[in-house]
């Protein structure tokens, strides 16, 4: 999986700061502040670029990824895959 980092400054969002995707398991994580990971199944590429285009990401996550993509929450430890 390969994590980009999203300042949180830069772009305005409160509650992540690190991102996943997995091209070949079609899985897009979302790495929260308060320390778990949401993943999200069956996400085509198209889709994670859009979310990187997105001005206000934390409303994409609530309209565009939650109502449409399987979701697993999970403790999600980021330290030893952030690069």
């Amino acid at each position: 999986m390969n994590v980009t980092r999203m300042d949180t400054n830069l772009w305005g969002h409160e509650s992540f700061e690190y991102v996943g995707y997995d091209k070949e398991a079609e899985t897009f994580s979302i790495f929260l502040l308060e320390g778990c990971c949401l993943s999200f199944t069956s996400v085509k590429e198209h889709v994670v670029f859009s979310f990187l285009l997105a001005l206000d990401k934390e409303r994409f996550i609530l309209q565009k990824l939650i109502p449409f993509f399987p979701l697993e929450k999970s403790s999600g430890q980021l330290v030893n895959q952030a690069q």
